[in-house]
């Protein structure tokens, strides 16, 4: 198994609250995602621009994508958020409003 740093990009727009709300919300949920090594979040409260890294322990590097957009999305509707592709919640705070743009490179680390 080889470890894969993983940097996930997006658009969001809040239906309602405070960008820097659901930001941090976003965080707090990445920190608990089963999987998730490291895990990190830039954002451009203006913009509505995410990024999100994190490390993740694959056999391939479409396995890590997988993982890694598995566990966003996850942590992003924990947040009160919702994606395109999974069923919207009945209270979203803030949407994806596109795909993820996605950049996967293994990190010369052995996974644990």
């Amino acid at each position: 198994m080889t470890r894969y740093w993983i940097e996930l990009g997006f658009q969001v727009k809040a239906e309602s609250g405070d960008l820097e709300e659901h930001f941090l919300s976003l965080m707090d949920a990445l920190l608990d995602e089963p999987g998730a090594v490291d895990p990190d979040i830039a954002a451009e409260l203006a913009t509505g621009k995410v990024h999100v890294s994190t490390a993740v322990d694959a056999d391939t590097d479409t396995a890590a994508l997988e993982r890694a957009l598995l566990i966003t999305r996850s942590a992003v509707h924990k947040a009160g958020g919702f994606t395109p592709d999974w069923p919207k919640p009945d209270v979203g705070d803030f949407v994806v409003i596109d795909g993820f743009d996605a950049r996967v490179r293994p990190t010369g680390l052995a996974s644990c």
